[in-house]
């Protein structure tokens, strides 16, 4: 008896079908696996009994990948489609199914007794993995944002994974996610009580993963003996930043991050990439990257790239006989609340009064720094995040993300147009934001209000602009697209009329 089995597969990398391929040896079964551009096939010939047995092997056995999609069985072979050819493409990942972590743990012993006592004493252990240093500490606000104050962003390490639901609020999908065999970070609700003196993190919210090489598998399994269930670290001097990953609806998406990414193959561009930098960068950017992962360079359609960390964040079209235009662009604003606040004065008298009556009544808020470092979006979330009495713009998202509300008010995304070109007028959005706080609107429906009012912002100008393009494909892209608030509003009303594009084999942003 044959049988063909199908799974659907988001990357072109083979470590998932060496994977297969070695259970299919472990089990004894005359079976196959060929891996082809979006899917691996198992094709097994074999009497039903064992095919049975093999499949519910493979069920025990096959990790979770977050590039997997459905699984199922199927008539025939598509005998046109091409098999992908093999590449010798080394990478930087840890094939850590559960017979390896055993083994791993069986195999090895390494005294870690004088980490775990520093680690005990409250202090930092500089640690060497498998992808270079990490300094790892026991949760401690003061060491936190001593790192945080040095540019480093401190993640979590969850030594054991059975006390993941007494630590977070995490449901089924995130699991998945956390456990996979790609080891991606993955932003996870912490519960209140074990966040209370902000320990963790500045928010409810942290980055978090599980152990993802031999090293921190071994060091991970020494802690939990002596039950310590979770550190946090920085990464100090690593060869690649690991994946972050998010999911919406039935697609995983990866935000940023490089470790068991790249390097890659692409059989598109027929060459291998070491970094996504250089792979965006070869393609002209984020958005025409994945015009060309999906053939789409063709034919006309709508990006929007909207990013935190750039400056480039924008609005464009994509015409084949005229090639990429951008319609509306971001500002690289100052990142001085004191120039802002003059901009705005300068809008007209009622923003003048409106300057006037806020440094009455929230004075505390013109003060402190802003941080310099940054770009684009995270700069004008900054400044709407300042003139309401927030931190930055970590806590400004994480705020809009706790809140259970379905709809929020309208902030102002209006467009001004400076020597021809159409710029998003940021000082009505900080403006807005300015008049909905001296009305006493809370901080939560204010955040929330300025994703639902972006989404509003995108939903309006493509549909602007596709009357003039006839365009029928809009790509979604940038790691703005992470907040679930914009991403979810913005694809509901888009997806009506339009075949919405989102990366699945290469990251948002970069």
């Amino acid at each position: 008896m044959k049988l063909v089995y199908k799974i659907e597969f988001n990357s072109t990398n083979s470590y998932f079908k060496k994977i297969i391929e070695t259970l299919i040896a472990q089990a004894g079964v005359n079976a196959v696996c060929k891996q082809y551009d979006g899917f691996i096939l198992i094709i097994i010939e074999e009497e039903g009994e064992k095919i049975e047995g093999f499949f519910k092997f493979l069920e025990t056995r096959l990790p979770v990948s977050i590039f997997i999609g459905k699984s199922y069985v199927i008539e025939d072979i598509d005998e046109t489609i091409e098999e992908l050819e093999v590449h010798d493409v080394k990478q930087n990942l840890s094939l850590l199914t559960n017979d390896a972590i055993k083994e791993i743990i069986e195999n090895n012993d390494i005294d870690f007794l004088n980490d775990i006592l520093k680690i005990s004493k409250g202090e930092v252990s500089r640690f060497e993995t498998y992808n270079g240093l990490k300094d790892l500490f026991l949760p401690n606000k003061e060491l936190r944002e001593e790192f945080e104050s040095k540019g480093y962003e401190v993640k979590l390490l969850i030594t054991d994974v059975t006390k993941v639901h007494d630590l977070f609020d995490i449901n089924m999908k995130e699991m998945q996610l956390l456990c996979s065999i790609e080891r991606p970070l993955v932003k996870l609700k912490i519960k209140l009580l074990k966040n209370a003196q902000k320990e963790i993190s500045s928010t409810n919210y942290v980055y978090a993963k599980i152990p993802d090489d031999k090293e921190t598998v071994l060091f991970s399994q020494a802690l939990k003996q002596k039950g310590i269930d979770y550190l946090l670290y920085v990464n100090d001097d690593v060869y690649q930043d690991g994946i972050k990953v998010t999911y919406f609806n039935n697609d995983n998406l990866i935000i940023r991050g490089e470790k068991g990414l790249f390097p890659k193959f692409d059989y598109v561009a027929k060459q291998k990439f070491n970094t996504s930098k250089e792979y965006f960068d070869t393609n002209g950017g984020v958005y025409k990257a994945i015009l060309a992962q999906n053939a789409k360079r063709l034919i006309p359609s709508i990006g929007v790239y909207f990013s935190l960390k750039s400056d480039d964040s924008n609005i464009s079209i994509n015409i084949p006989s005229k090639g990429l235009k951008k319609i509306i662009e971001i500002p690289n604003i100052i990142n001085d609340l004191n120039n802002c606040i003059e901009e705005i004065e300068e809008i007209d008298e009622h923003c003048e009064r409106l300057i006037n009556n806020y440094k009455k009544k929230f004075p505390e808020f013109l003060r402190g720094e802003i941080s310099q470092d940054t770009n684009g979006f995270e700069s004008i979330i900054n400044m709407c995040a300042k003139v309401i009495g927030l931190k930055d713009a970590k806590e400004f998202e994480d705020l809009a993300l706790s809140a259970g509300i379905k709809s929020g008010l309208q902030i102002d995304t209006k467009l001004v147009n400076i020597d021809g070109v159409n710029y998003l007028d940021y000082r009505r959005t900080v403006q807005s934001m300015m008049s909905y706080k001296m009305a006493d609107v809370d901080n939560m429906t204010l955040a929330y209000s300025f994703y639902e009012s972006f989404s509003d912002f995108i939903n309006n100008y493509a549909d602007e602009i596709a009357k003039d393009t006839k365009a029928k494909d809009i790509v979604l892209c940038g790691d703005m697209f992470a907040n679930s608030i914009l991403l979810s509003k913005t694809h509901k009303n888009l997806s009506k009329n339009y075949n919405i594009i989102l990366p699945k084999r290469y990251p948002l942003d970069y």
